[in-house]
């Protein structure tokens, strides 16, 4: 049977029931507070990298590397095998145009020289001698050939007075015959000295020619000697810096060896190598930066090799005027960016290893001592800058150094 219930016995109900309730909210904030103490980690601000967003340029680029050269060089060959006898300079003096750098011995070469202008004086008697005979050879020839016309008139005088007496019954057809006969051979005669003259006057064009052109040939040798020691003077023939000689006196030098290196230190150029895969998008005259371990430098592409070698393209880049070229030195090694693309007065932060390379990166903001995790949409990036599109304004403290171990945490608190 049903039992009825008083009001204590209620009463004592209704208080249990408020503590359950009460409890388990007690229990559930336990719950919340030790998650949220789970999830929320702490940071000294010491060991993270903190980025400003600010406004400004961000490029898509070609990312390569290079060396810093002079874009006017010279390099001072040996002109032929010889020996170092004293040097005159050294490693980074600065030198004038008509400066000799170092003394080579230049006795052999010398030698040949003298040689060769006497062989070429005895190619001008030799010239002379045959001009005198080949001119005698003519000359009687010549003079064959007027005697034989004579003989060949008298002939003909000869022939007509036969010819004459044979008609008033003096000679006979005999003797006729015999005057015609005569004339022929002297004819024949005069045909041939005619032919030998014409052949002997082109036999000593030719032969002289011939001698002429030895004798051209031996003085351009010589010029050319003469040229092998001035050049063995050494002179720079610009002025500039030397980056190079060789300077051991007493050192064997072989034709063709580099002996030294000046460079015109006024102004640089970089060749650079950049990976064959972006040949397709290289042209000349895109904008270049160009980082040295001390400075940037602006510049542009001014030629682009046509071959590729080790997967490599060749580039040549101009640096343009500007301050700070006076710490740039040959073979110095930069970081190259030739900008494809560029978005303007965006907002930005330096691109370090927070940063996944996806469009929606999850970076952590810093407000009031709290780094709060948001989605931020990014746009173009390079190695040094990121473009921020969402989420952001220009001032906004993000941290940009690695945050992988906060991957599970909204909330980081800096200490």
């Amino acid at each position: 049977m049903d039992r009825i219930i008083t009001k204590e016995e209620k009463l004592k109900d209704t208080k249990k029931k408020y503590f359950r309730i009460g409890t388990g909210i007690i229990f559930g904030l336990g719950i919340l507070y030790l998650v949220n103490g789970y999830l929320t980690k702490k940071i000294d601000r010491k060991d993270i990298s903190i980025g400003i967003v600010e406004k400004g340029n961000v490029a898509l680029t070609i990312s390569g590397s290079g060396k810093i050269e002079p874009t006017l060089q010279k390099a001072i060959t040996s002109p032929f095998s010889s020996f170092i006898e004293a040097t005159h300079k050294g490693i980074g003096d600065e030198v004038k145009s008509d400066e000799s750098l170092l003394q080579i011995n230049v006795a052999e070469a010398e030698n040949t020289l003298s040689s060769m202008k006497d062989e070429a004086e005895m190619k001008r008697v030799e010239i002379n001698k045959e001009k005198l005979r080949l001119n005698k050879e003519l000359f009687n020839l010549k003079k064959e050939t007027q005697i034989n016309a004579l003989q060949l008139k008298s002939r003909e005088e000869a022939l007509k007075s036969e010819t004459k007496l044979l008609e008033i019954g003096g000679s006979t057809e005999e003797k006729v015959k015999q005057a015609k006969t005569l004339l022929e051979i002297e004819n024949l005669k005069q045909e041939q000295l005619t032919h030998d003259l014409k052949i002997k006057e082109q036999g000593i064009l030719q032969e002289i020619k011939s001698l002429e052109l030895s004798l051209s040939i031996q003085l351009k040798s010589i010029q050319e000697q003469e040229r092998k020691l001035e050049k063995a003077k050494t002179k720079t023939g610009m002025d500039g810096v030397i980056t190079f000689i060789k300077d051991k006196v007493g050192a064997s030098i072989a034709e063709g060896e580099v002996l030294a290196r000046v460079a015109n230190m006024d102004q640089f150029r970089i060749r650079g190598k950049v990976s064959e895969q972006y040949v397709a998008s290289l042209s000349i005259g895109m904008d270049v930066l160009a980082k040295t371990s001390k400075a940037t430098y602006s510049g542009s592409v001014t030629s682009i090799s046509p071959s590729s070698e080790n997967g490599m393209i060749t580039v040549l880049v101009q640096i343009d005027e500007q301050e700070g070229l006076h710490l740039l030195r040959p073979d110095m090694i930069v970081d190259l960016s030739i900008i494809r693309e560029q978005h303007e007065n965006v907002l930005r932060v330096k691109n370090r290893g927070a940063f996944k390379g996806v469009k929606g990166e999850k970076l952590f903001m810093i407000k009031n001592g709290i780094a709060e995790k948001v989605t931020i949409q990014t746009g173009f990036r390079n190695s040094e800058w990121v473009e921020l599109k969402s989420n952001v304004q220009e001032g906004d403290s993000i941290i940009i150094s690695p945050t992988d171990k906060f991957i599970n945490s909204p909330h980081i608190e800096l200490k």
